[in-house]
């Protein structure tokens, strides 16, 4: 639990730099790097690699089959995925008069400490390889249809004012509808339809601020899934869909200053994945894969149990 906290304050504008202080190495401020969630700055693309990442997650780990039973089942588990941070998450493009310019991320790189026309990276943010936070996740299904249902809960520490998740997702799966009219060895063969929503939110509240920055972040799935399993204890699954990523931002330094008012979208658009799940013993089913919406994400699911009453 300590290291989750220590993640999701690390990616949260580096609780480890000093607030307003004039930094020798030419990395960001803390107050520089909140600036951005100012939509007058016009810094959206500084902060956008937060959604893309955070997106990745919440649009993660929806499914760990194709396949639903006709008999009750119920489901329980810690997924989370591993989104790499890369060399695209450092820097963005802004338009400047004739020309665009590159400038850094609040993942990028330091400056050289007398450049004042960049706000450079965040330091902290800019070691981080990956991002990822797990979540608790269940789900029920019967006939063939399932409930999902997710979240996660932090108390204040430190830096870190709060952190919550919940999300909700339906999956239903058509195999019964025509694996019998199949050849024998197709009629593992199954296809499922898959809908997800997430929402996040995270405070967070330098030392020598009065107030917060919250932001609220949103994912939103809608997939088609393919799963074919070659053995019995082995499913391999194609995924393909779309997915929704947004983050907005609220709350003020202290009473005399504005509120926070940015709204930045993260990775929209098609997506496809390829997954991997086994049937370990009566109950044990690790789900492991890669996703690629934007860019790439790796799902682990591997604390998963499935419970299943009665036979199909």
């Amino acid at each position: 639990m300590k290291n989750i906290i220590k993640v999701l304050s690390l990616f949260l504008m580096g609780a480890a730099i000093t607030a307003n202080a004039t930094d020798s190495k030419g990395w960001a401020t803390t107050d520089e790097s909140l600036d951005a969630f100012y939509k007058i700055n016009n810094r959206s693309g500084y902060v956008k690699p937060i959604i893309d990442n955070v997106g990745n997650v919440l649009n993660s780990n929806w499914y760990a089959s194709a396949s639903i039973p006709k008999s009750f089942a119920f489901e329980a588990g810690l997924p989370f995925a591993l989104v790499p941070i890369a060399s695209g998450d450092k820097v963005y493009r802004q338009k400047a008069l004739l020309s665009t310019i590159e400038l850094p991320t609040i993942f990028g790189d330091k400056g050289l400490p007398y450049d004042v026309s960049k706000i450079y990276g965040n330091e902290t943010l800019n070691s981080l390889p990956l991002f990822t936070y797990p979540y608790l996740q269940m789900a029920f299904s019967y006939y063939h249809a399932r409930l999902v249902l997710r979240g996660m809960w932090l108390p204040p520490i430190s830096e870190l004012k709060g952190f919550s998740l919940l999300g909700i997702g339906a999956q239903y799966s058509f195999g019964h509808l025509f694996q019998k009219q199949l050849p024998p060895v197709l009629q593992t063969l199954d296809v499922s339809v898959v809908f997800g929503y997430s929402s996040s939110t995270i405070k967070y509240q330098p030392k020598t601020h009065n107030g917060p920055l919250v932001l609220d972040l949103t994912g939103i799935i809608a997939d088609l899934v393919i799963g074919y399993k070659p053995i019995k204890e082995m499913e391999l699954m194609l995924t393909l869909g779309y997915q929704y990523a947004n983050m907005e931002s609220s709350g003020k330094r202290n009473v005399l200053s504005p509120d926070y008012d940015l709204a930045v979208k993260g990775n929209c658009g098609f997506k496809f994945g390829f997954e991997v799940a086994f049937t370990l013993g009566n109950s044990f089913h690790p789900v492991i894969g890669f996703d690629y919406s934007g860019k790439s994400s790796f799902t682990t699911n591997i604390l998963y149990f499935q419970q299943q009453f009665g036979k199909e």
